[in-house]
């Protein structure tokens, strides 16, 4: 009975083990850089309770072998965390429509046997992201952007130029803290400890890093947290949790600042204006513009500027891809940003310097830290390791420890703001705040973001029949409800099943019930939605606005692009199951020579393409060739090879098989041997003179994302394009 009983207890306490299959064969493009391409049954994992112990077994390193992963399963998310999507209402105002957590598996731990080693893996539905840093290499476990290929590579041994790193650079704000009226007990190493981050995101973030989808942004948002989590864990033991994820899948956020500097300073005002019921010791912007890098207050945890913003987000970890944009390793970025809200500059603003890298000294590039400059330096952030260096440990740890004066326990969103008479509040459990006649305003409440100001009260829409009732925001969303946002109320009737919001019908918006958009075919945005906003067409939406193209790769997307419906001619193509060409967009390519041109699909994009070529004008198309189903080519996607003639414009119609098919990826144009003619850099108008007209159509596009007008390519229509137009000022031809 004895042994029995012990038997069962050591069954109990065992670690699970599973293995990882290596894939018989690894696509070329992964192997060139030493990757090995793996599976792993995510079904298995998730049976893995939290906190369980895991072995791993036969975990490769690239071609460099395997180990085992002695892990944990963790979680990043508070008790009470939220998820939303944001909308923004007639009346301007943003709201929150709540939906279901991220479902993710989160492992942390080491090699097995080598406690010097740092691990972190994620397995999601629509991607795998992890890493493995040893002494002196770190291993990259990474998905393709567009095909579903996992695979693990040895990022130390790649050439850094093949890594194409983008410039990342980074701002810091130093704060000031306020007088605080309470002080509680500081946290001391050893209690289980983490940060509450707050995580806001852009529309960019989501539209243009993942086809507007929110599971899949969602996932990789809670992906990069658990990174940087497993980092500062590692590293200072305190955690990173998330106490509320906001997403937005429509370009309606509240963001239109065109540097980090301003984004900070937008973010900061916005949520201390309108989110300070949300619980947090600090708050990040993940955002997927080109801002130019990031920016934070230094020393600001738990304090009215507890603010970062992390810029530039790849939505994937880096990769050695041939001819693939610039790219940032993400959690790099986000956990450097953070670690200014918690009390440390950079690596060489310390007395003396940990390293020079920031004041132009690369000579100890290699090996420089996540708060170093040395990815500034030859070799990118191919130069930095995944940890923070002991002296910034130890600043980061005596300012968490020592210097807020707010509670870092992991338990402490249990508590809550309990307001008593004369707007006198304190942070108790509910149970405690209800003794002693408070009023309790939610778990996770702060007395020093939230105030005892109870939320005022708007219009709830309690269930799809029309249901309203006017309740404050927490109400509503105890009620399962959907809040309009304060300042509204029920006799505006917009929980009215017959009420009439944004209705996008192609290019026209129209304000319909759901129903009836829904009958005309078109796309409802929800309750509250206008047309202000809303059926905006991408610019390479129509012939006329093709974007012009030659020999080279190009990013494109054709998320809530709008179908032509132009007729095709099949029979050119009858055996290779061309569609609807549904969702498409247009490219305009001009021969340089008379000789074949590869126009490619082919397992660069994420959905059943369709590729159809023109020459002519928009006004009088003839179609040439067509393809549906390319030979040899993954996932129903497209590849054709035609002739061309030296001079003559093509069109080239990008859609999908049909209105069920859309997504994001890559096009190829080649084959052909020469360089096309260089434009007339500064000629935005095309009439082969540069003067006042195109300084005019500059300003008039300023601020804008136009790849026509942004001629610096540095993101959007600036200072920098104006510059070129003046500084090219003439005729092209001199």
């Amino acid at each position: 009975m004895f042994l029995s009983l012990c038997l069962s207890s050591l069954l109990a306490i065992a670690p699970h083990e599973f293995s990882v299959e290596i894939n018989d064969e690894t696509p070329n493009y992964i192997s060139s850089f030493g990757g090995v391409s793996i599976s792993m049954d995510q079904n298995e994992l998730e049976t893995i309770p939290l906190g369980a112990d895991i072995i791993l077994r036969q975990f490769p390193l690239g071609e460099d072998g395997v180990v085992d992963l002695q892990l944990e399963r963790f979680d990043v998310f508070t008790q009470n965390a939220e998820v939303v999507i944001g909308k923004k209402l007639k009346n301007g105002q943003t709201v929150a429509h709540h939906i279901e957590r991220p479902d993710l598996v989160l492992l942390r731990g080491s090699v097995y046997k080598q406690p010097d080693t740092h691990v972190f893996l994620a397995f999601g539905e629509n991607t795998t992201n992890g890493f493995i840093t040893t002494a002196s290499e770190t291993f990259v476990l990474t998905q393709h952007p567009v095909l579903d290929t996992t695979f693990v590579y040895n990022i130390t041994s790649v050439d850094p130029e093949k890594m194409n790193w983008a410039e990342f650079q980074c701002q810091v704000e130093d704060v000031i803290l306020p007088e605080r009226k309470q002080q509680v007990a500081r946290s001391q190493p050893g209690d289980c400890l983490a940060l509450q981050v707050a995580i806001d995101t852009d529309w960019e973030f989501t539209g243009s890093l993942f086809a507007g989808d929110t599971s899949a942004s969602g996932e990789y948002a809670t992906t990069v947290v658990g990174a940087v989590s497993s980092i500062y864990q590692n590293d200072i033991n305190v955690a990173m949790h998330i106490s509320f994820l906001r997403l937005w899948d429509a370009p309606n956020d509240p963001w239109d600042a065109d540097g980090t500097g301003p984004q900070l300073g937008e973010f900061r005002e916005h949520w201390q204006e309108n989110m300070a019921d949300v619980p947090r010791h600090l708050a990040h912007l993940f955002s997927g513009r080109n801002l130019g890098g990031g920016m934070a207050y230094v020393g600001a945890v738990c304090s009215p500027s507890g603010y970062a913003v992390s810029a530039n987000l790849n939505g994937y970890f880096p990769q050695p891809l041939e001819d693939y944009s610039y790219q940032n390793w993400d959690i790099m970025v986000i956990a450097h940003e953070q670690g200014h809200n918690c009390g440390t500059w950079h690596t060489h603003n310390y007395s003396p310097p940990i390293d020079n890298c920031g004041n132009g000294d690369c000579t100890d590039a290699f090996g420089g830290t996540i708060m170093s400059y040395c990815h500034t330096c030859s070799g990118g952030l191919s130069n930095v390791v995944l940890e923070f260096h002991p002296k910034v440990r130890e600043t980061m740890e005596n300012y968490l420890f020592n210097s807020i004066t707010c509670s870092l326990e992991c338990d402490q969103f249990l508590k809550g703001s309990c307001c008593f008479e004369d707007e006198v509040c304190e942070e108790l459990t509910e149970e405690d705040c209800e003794d002693t006649d408070g009023i309790f305003l939610g778990i996770g409440t702060f007395c020093a973001t939230g105030g005892c100001e109870p939320d005022e009260p708007g219009a709830c829409c309690i269930d799809d029949i029309g249901t309203c009732a006017e309740l404050d925001s927490n109400t509503c969303l105890f009620a399962d409800g959907l809040f309009l946002g304060i300042d509204t109320a029920c006799d505006l009737d917009w929980c009215n099943p017959s009420a009439e919001f944004a209705c996008c019908l192609g290019t026209e918006c129209k304000e319909l019930s759901q129903v009836d958009c829904e009958n005309a075919g078109g796309q409802f945005d929800g309750i509250g939605s206008n047309c202000t906003d809303y059926c905006q067409p991408l610019h390479n939406d129509f012939c006329e606005t093709a974007f012009e193209v030659s020999t080279g790769v190009y990013n494109f997307s054709t998320y809530d692009a709008i179908s032509d419906n132009l007729p095709v001619d099949n029979q050119i193509c009858l055996s290779e199951y061309l569609g609807e060409v549904k969702a498409d967009v247009w490219f305009k390519y001009e021969a340089c020579e008379s000789s074949e041109l590869l126009v490619s699909l082919c397992g660069t994009v994420n959905f059943d393409s369709d590729l159809v070529v023109y020459n002519g004008t928009c006004e009088q198309l003839d179609q040439v060739d067509c393809n549906g189903d390319g030979i040899g080519c993954a996932g129903f996607t497209s590849e054709l090879a035609l002739d061309v003639t030296e001079g003559d414009t093509y069109y080239i119609r990008v859609g999908g098989f049909n209105s069920d098919s859309y997504g994001h990826g890559q096009i190829v144009f080649g084959s052909q041997q020469c360089s096309p003619d260089t434009p007339c850099q500064g000629d935005v108008n095309l009439d082969s003179f540069i003067d006042i007209s195109d300084v005019l159509l500059i300003i008039d596009h300023w601020g804008e994302v136009d790849d026509l007008y942004d001629i610096n390519e540095n993101g959007f229509v600036d200072l920098g394009d104006l510059l070129i137009v003046i500084a090219s000022w003439g005729d092209c031809e001199d």
